[in-house]
């Protein structure tokens, strides 16, 4: 995964009043959000920059009152996938 490096003239995690991982998780969880929103990520690509499994990440667009960008396309995908578990 490429790295993106941001320096802030103030500690972040001072204007946050959060730690250092808090405030790293926090940014991760803006900008995974800001993305899919967007239409920029998918679901699984915002999964991935949050560390969340697919339920996760779905339980988090709803808690942050963000429509899922599900589209045909995802069904049909979810549909092979489910017909290939299942046999």
């Amino acid at each position: 995964m490429n790295e993106l490096h941001v320096t802030f003239l103030k500690p972040l995690e001072i204007t946050l009043n959060k730690s250092e991982s808090e405030t790293v998780s926090t940014i991760k969880e803006i900008i995974a959000l800001y993305l899919y929103k967007n239409g920029a990520i998918s679901l699984g690509k915002a999964g991935e920059i949050m560390g969340l499994s697919k339920p996760e990440m779905l339980h988090l667009l709803s808690t942050s009152g963000i429509s899922v960008n599900y589209t045909t396309d995802d069904l049909k995908s979810d549909l092979e996938t489910l017909d290939r578990v299942i046999g």
